[in-house]
């Protein structure tokens, strides 16, 4: 619960988020302004209880769909250089495409929207959370065939950085087009792994861990 009788909190009181990508600013900013409303509309005198119960009921969706999107599983393939740098091409693009362009369109108005809780934001969870699973479960299938890290030694990646502009959209397209082949080259493998399946446990991992390069226990 983010808001009740008297108080509402925000940024890491209201919800931690997984520290990788730095979310924390953006975390603040919608909690922060979503909180001086309901303050603003309570001073007046209004009746804030249905706004209380659509606060919270919002950033609990945006809280549990940020998770799903861009958090969860994403430990099963961050050690895996080609995995994890077509997620970060992907992760970046579409979140700046579908959630960061939104204030810098419509201003004030939408950091009173909490992250992927409206339609049209939606879309952009849906794909990052199905991709996300997708690397997921290559990674699963890499880790049997013992090739997970197999393109880790010297490589890097760099980025220029995202402009809320249409050439935004050619980096998202590379990555795409990337994953498409990893697909059709190995993905097809663990296609099974999308129905009635979970990530490894720790038990399964730690059984693999010695055939996996660059695991440290």
């Amino acid at each position: 619960v983010q808001a009740g009788n008297g108080f509402v909190l925000v940024g890491d009181a209201a919800g931690f988020l997984d520290p990788f990508y730095s979310p924390g600013m953006d975390w603040i900013s919608f909690t922060a302004i979503s909180a001086v409303q309901l303050v603003l509309k309570e001073r007046r005198g209004e009746c804030i209880t249905a706004a209380v119960a659509e606060h919270n009921m919002r950033f609990t969706m945006s809280y549990q769909r940020w998770f799903e999107a861009l958090y969860q599983d994403k430990y099963q393939y961050l050690g895996d250089f080609e995995l994890m740098s077509l997620a970060f091409s992907l992760d970046l693009g579409l979140y700046y495409l579908g959630v960061v362009g939104q204030p810098y369109k419509r201003g004030l108005e939408a950091f009173s929207e909490p992250l992927f809780s409206t339609p049209v934001s939606t879309p952009f969870y849906k794909f990052m959370r199905f991709y996300n699973r997708r690397f997921a479960r290559i990674a699963e299938a890499r880790y049997r065939a013992n090739t997970f890290g197999r393109c880790n030694a010297r490589h890097k990646k760099l980025v220029k950085g995202f402009e809320i502009s249409p050439s935004a959209v050619i980096p998202v397209l590379r990555a795409l087009a990337s994953w498409l082949l990893l697909e059709l080259r190995e993905g097809w493998r663990s296609w099974r792994f999308l129905e009635g399946n979970v990530p490894l446990g720790s038990r399964e991992r730690a059984s693999l861990e010695p055939m996996v390069p660059g695991i440290v226990k």
